[in-house]
């Protein structure tokens, strides 16, 4: 099993804010994450927490993302359109 686990101390979410939660399930690996987090960096979303477990065909990104005033559905909807996201949900 391979479990990829990162968070950023050096830059703390906002004090009050929440983060926005997102659960993905990948295809490809870490090719599959790699789509995930180009995507995320190209539409500037500022990631705070990522766990992945990419062990089997399918994969689980867990996602925690800082508030910039974009409705989170629309990060959902991004995410679904990357090749290798099979279902993306908030929470």
């Amino acid at each position: 099993m391979t479990t990829l686990a990162t968070a950023h101390p050096a830059t703390p979410a906002t004090p009050g804010s929440t983060c926005h939660h997102v659960t993905l399930l990948v295809t490809g690996g870490d090719d599959g994450l790699m789509k995930v987090l180009t995507t995320l960096r190209s539409r500037r979303y500022a990631v705070r927490e990522l766990r992945a477990d990419l062990s089997g065909e399918v994969g689980r990104l867990d996602l925690a993302v800082e508030p910039d005033g974009r409705d989170p559905q629309l990060l959902v909807e991004q995410l679904r359109r990357v090749v290798a996201v099979v279902r993306a949900e908030r929470g």
